[in-house]
């Protein structure tokens, strides 16, 4: 099985995410892609979140109806601070029929991968798909090897929807309308039920 692996914050999952998902599905013959909500991401960590309960339920209305995306909880079952190495290694254990892991990230997390837990590890256990992610630059360090994905550049950000949707502004189309009514449902980003203990 060849098996992509798309971690985030997804903080909230957008348009962006699910358009370079299905576009890598595609373009690489992947079987499933896992879309793993991150616990507490290592680098977001001062990063205004909803809590992962909410984070997990959104990405699973976002990918409703795609037979290839998979959610997985793993990184929240395991709480803490969210390691792909260590995500990627239960992977390895928990899908024995796996042939071949990518690993899927955006140019600008590739940029910071050294500062990753373990980057090295990591690529023994993945293959690296990197995407294009706003103005940074496309594989500009050559330390890890890595296949640039010739994916549609779309400059959709949570920050800018967190921000539309604290001043009360549409995020219709940035947003699959099933994450809109689940953000207004449970008032996330107006500060109205962002805390762990909802």
């Amino acid at each position: 099985m060849r098996l992509g692996v798309f971690g985030g914050s997804f903080n909230p999952p957008h348009i962006a995410h699910l358009i370079v998902a299905e576009f890598i599905r595609d373009r690489y013959d992947l079987e499933r892609i896992i879309w793993i909500p991150a616990s507490t991401p290592p680098h977001k960590q001062d990063e205004d979140m909803p809590a992962p309960h909410h984070r997990l339920a959104m990405v699973q209305a976002a990918v409703a109806g795609n037979p290839a995306f998979d959610v997985s909880d793993i990184e929240l079952r395991r709480g803490g601070v969210s390691f792909t190495l260590d995500t990627l290694e239960d992977l390895r254990r928990g899908f024995g029929e796996i042939s071949q892991l990518f690993l899927i990230i955006g140019s600008d997390s590739y940029e910071e991968l050294g500062d990753w837990h373990r980057p090295e590890s990591i690529l023994k256990l993945a293959d690296l798909l990197v995407y294009p992610r706003g103005a940074s630059p496309i594989l500009q360090q050559k330390r890890f090897p890595a296949t640039l994905v010739e994916a549609p550049l779309i400059t959709v950000s949570g920050t800018n929807i967190r921000r539309r949707v604290r001043e009360g502004r549409s995020t219709r189309y940035l947003v699959s309308e099933s994450v809109g009514r689940y953000i207004e449902a449970h008032g996330l980003y107006r500060g109205e039920e962002n805390s762990e203990s909802h």
